[in-house]
């Protein structure tokens, strides 16, 4: 097959997020299976397109972006625009470059950004990857309502959603994802197949039983909606006991971030660090050092951090809200709390901490069993096969103008 992703963002990229992991990792685990992959993406500069061979993967990356990255291109308010004015041409550009190519048996995009906005209008099957939507609200699973300060973000979220009536085939990184959907999108005409986000075992130490005592990592944006804060205040809680736990917070910056670590650095908790955005080898060796890793979102999609954490061997806890129940049973490859919760949670760290390396290593071996069977990409690349030619085989029996 040749299977052709389109994606706002694709490593080495400063943009980089769970969407680009994901692509990059099922790019290259298709490659090897003997497929040809064609990525479409964004160049960091919207100035420059270029077209070239990276791992055996075709990577073709746009300009005329419809954002602007300050480190790049001089930031100026009518470029802070582009998210307006460039919204229409960027896509069209996708829609005409995906026309070039020669031979596509399939086109997978993610709902995220609405780049699939024109590509109903491709002459081969188009499946919607469902992701994380701008306008899910975190924080009680619902819909964002319009709030004047944020009018892009509700803006390009209505387009997301407003299109995806287009298309036939949609698939889900978890059930929860799916649910939300289901509840918020009804005139949706197509059937959404969940398939989880795959990870790579091989790349994980997964014999790991050593670790520093009383160690707490996390991983992931630093925004309030991950949870950040409520970990902080489980952590202050657990000092005010006399346990001496330390925390470090590895992952994206934004004003969020800097508000919390100005917190954390007034009341002097020496304790607690915040790494920054580090590349996989130095996350690999705090989470080989760390005894905890803890993501305690409000809501969470299908989180690979997660999955990463529980192959290094951490003892991992996780919220009761979203796809982390799909990962984590409780109390046996982990634990699960309720989010906003930070004393409930303050009590499950404590508990994770009092266990012996022997109850550590026995949660590691089961989670390390899941992982195997449900989430690896042995399990996970040969559902995913199997549905690509289903939808190839469907489109050419319908022969209808849409993916």
């Amino acid at each position: 097959m040749h299977i052709v992703f389109v994606c706002r963002e694709y490593p080495p990229t400063l943009r980089g997020g769970g969407i680009a992991s994901y692509i990059h990792e099922m790019a290259i685990n298709l490659i090897r299976r003997a497929h040809s992959v064609t990525v479409i993406c964004a160049s960091d500069d919207t100035r420059v397109f270029s077209d070239r061979k990276e791992d055996g993967i075709r990577v073709i990356r746009l300009s005329g972006g419809d954002f602007i990255l300050p480190q790049i291109e001089k930031s100026s308010l009518i470029k802070k625009m582009r998210c307006l004015y460039r919204f229409f041409s960027y896509r069209k550009k996708i829609l005409r470059q995906i026309e070039q190519l020669k031979d596509v048996d399939i086109i997978e995009v993610a709902e995220y950004g609405a780049e699939a906005y024109y590509l109903s209008k491709c002459h081969v099957p188009v499946v919607i990857r469902l992701h994380t939507p701008t306008l899910l609200d975190r924080n009680n699973f619902s819909i964002k309502k319009f709030n004047i300060r944020t009018f892009y973000d509700y803006w390009i979220g209505k387009r997301e959603l407003s299109i995806l009536s287009q298309f036939k085939y949609v698939t889900s990184c978890s059930a929860s994802l799916k649910d939300w959907f289901l509840k918020y999108v009804p005139d949706m005409t197509g059937n959404i197949e969940v398939i989880y986000n795959p990870i790579e075992i091989s790349k994980w130490k997964t014999e790991k039983i050593d670790y520093v005592e009383n160690s707490i990592l996390y991983v992931g944006t630093v925004m309030e909606g991950k949870g950040v804060g409520d970990l902080i205040e489980a952590c202050r809680i657990l000092r005010e006991r006399n346990i001496p736990v330390t925390l470090k917070i590895v992952g994206k910056w934004g004003t969020y971030a800097m508000k919390l670590q100005g917190y954390v650095s007034d009341n002097h908790f020496d304790w607690c660090s915040f790494e920054g955005n580090l590349p996989r080898e130095e996350l690999q060796n705090l989470y080989s050092k760390a005894k905890i890793s803890c993501f305690p979102s409000w809501w969470e999609n299908m989180p690979l951090v997660c999955l990463e954490a529980m192959l290094a061997g951490n003892v991992v806890i996780g919220s009761r809200n979203g796809g982390m129940t799909e990962i984590v049973t409780d109390k046996k490859d982990g634990f699960l709390i309720e989010p906003h919760a930070p004393k409930e949670l303050a009590e499950c760290i404590y508990k994770a901490l009092m266990m012996n390396k022997n109850s550590v290593t026995e949660m590691k071996k089961n989670a390390l069993y899941k992982i195997q069977g449900k989430f690896s990409f042995e399990a996970v690349m040969q559902f995913m096969e199997n549905y690509y030619v289903s939808v190839i085989k469907d489109y050419k029996n319908e022969k209808g103008p849409l993916g």
